[in-house]
This record gives C-alpha cells, sequence and structure tokens, in this order.
C-alpha cells in the first residue's frame, strides 16, 4: 500500500473504533496496526511527519 491508502485505511479504523468498546472485545488494533504501517513507510520514504512550516520551524 502507499502512504495515502494506509493514511485513508487508518481514517476509516478511526472512525469505525466504538469510543468504549467492551473489554477484549478485539484482539487486534487496527488503528495501531495502521498507525505503526504509516511510521515504518515514513521512515523509509525519509518523510517527516509533519511538514516545516506546520511545526512553525519553516521561519
Amino acid at each position: 500500500m502507499d502512504l495515502n491508502q494506509l493514511l485513508f485505511q487508518h481514517q476509516v479504523a478511526v472512525m469505525r473504533t466504538p469510543d468504549r468498546a467492551p473489554f477484549g472485545a478485539s484482539m487486534f488494533d487496527l488503528v495501531g496496526h495502521y498507525e505503526r504501517r504509516i511510521a515504518r513507510l515514513r521512515r523509509s520514504m525519509g518523510v517527516a511527519q509533519y511538514p516545516m512550516w506546520a511545526t512553525g520551524q519553516g521561519d
């Protein structure tokens, strides 16, 4: 998957996750799974999580 697909799937997983899931409702954390995949892909691409202008470092 490319970065845009991973970001899309992560957002879908966030929207589908109930705020208060019962304990043990899911053995697999889909949101966390996509977060790790996104972070790994960004590192391999040498891409920052946030652009410099968004963090105030571009001034």
